[in-house]
């Protein structure tokens, strides 16, 4: 953009948008005799004053057919829908292509979409948590109800659910709902196939999250996971922890305590089954660490049997478009 110049690119005409212009005009002409590094970095503090949240507002109720695509996120060999268009979109890491994560939060697909209701209940999270005051985007709550937005619209969207290139599962998602699989904080208050919130069995098709203090009526926090859902045969009950630390500590401390909990409670499972018990039959685990990238991480093997761990680029790729918030970020060495 330095070299080239914007009047190359096609930009609307508001007057937010020509302050913009100006500035990033100002700071790329060097006229202060700078070095071609400080005028790039002059031009990068321009394009991060456009990205400061929460935005004044967010423009609603346009509709765009490719919504949920655009926040999932793909390559342009694998979608049709990229060709011929240049509005909106952003490059994510990997060389794929989303949507800006303002328009995402503006637009809505169509009213008979499957997604339709998924897609709007996982953006009016996202905005509200975004919306809160100096909160980190990297920490806790944001990077939970990123992850349930993107997740639930992959999962309505293609009707499975990939961490990786081995493990996947079936699920069509059609709700996105708040949840507990434990009634307290122990590991003895698990429900077992109920939600803890109602006392009524899982439903297919739900992702549920969380329910946490002052949510859905919830008064105490949730143990060992930040999501979950059941698979479409019932069979399975997937839960999932996130996490925005890059110590190897933290993640491996997640890991091993997600572990010993699905080995005892898939041992449990066996024992009510041989009873007549109905679903699930069994529980998998998954820590989600996008911002984890220490290469000689060794966990337990009995960790790595339970627990699958999607961390660095990999969890990134499930964040969709959602993951340009990371970019904005000088470093992201959170725990939660």
């Amino acid at each position: 953009l330095v070299q080239l110049g914007l009047n190359l690119l096609s930009l609307d005409e508001s007057s937010e948008m020509q302050r913009f212009l100006s500035a990033f005009k100002a700071a790329a002409a060097n006229e202060e005799h700078r070095s071609p590094a400080d005028a790039l970095k002059a031009c990068l503090e321009v394009c991060q004053l456009r990205t400061v949240w929460p935005p004044k507002e967010i423009p609603s109720r346009k509709f765009d057919l490719n919504a949920a695509r655009l926040l999932v996120g793909g390559s342009v060999a694998e979608d049709e829908q990229w060709s011929g268009r240049v509005g909106n979109l952003v490059l994510l890491e990997g060389g794929r292509i989303g949507g800006q994560l303002e328009y995402l939060l503006a637009v809505r697909p169509l009213a008979d979409d499957p997604v339709y209701p998924v897609y709007l209940q996982g953006a009016k999270r996202v905005k509200r948590v975004l919306g809160i005051p100096g909160i980190d985007v990297v920490e806790g709550a944001p990077l939970e109800t990123a992850y349930a937005w993107t997740l639930s619209c992959a999962a309505a969207v293609d009707g499975d659910l990939d961490f990786n290139d081995e493990v996947g599962f079936k699920f069509r998602c059609k709700a996105l709902k708040p949840g507990r699989l434990f009634s307290g904080t122990s590991d003895s208050s698990f429900t077992r196939g109920r939600n803890a919130l109602d006392g009524r069995p899982l439903e297919t098709g739900v992702l549920y999250y969380a329910a946490e203090r002052g949510e859905a009526g919830a008064s105490a926090s949730h143990p060992k996971c930040d999501l979950f859902f059941l698979t479409d045969d019932g069979e399975e009950l997937v839960v999932i922890d996130v996490t925005g630390s890059a110590s190897d500590k933290t993640v491996l401390r997640k890991m091993e305590a997600l572990s010993k909990w699905v080995t005892e409670e898939q041992f449990e499972l066996k024992q009510i089954e041989r009873a007549g018990a109905d679903r699930p039959r069994k529980v998998r685990g998954i820590v989600l660490a996008p911002f984890f990238d220490v290469e000689d991480f060794r966990p337990s093997n009995d960790a790595q049997l339970s627990v699958l761990l999607v961390r660095s680029a990999a969890a990134r790729k499930l964040l969709g478009a959602v993951s340009q918030v990371a970019l904005w970020l000088d470093s992201p060495q959170k725990i939660s």
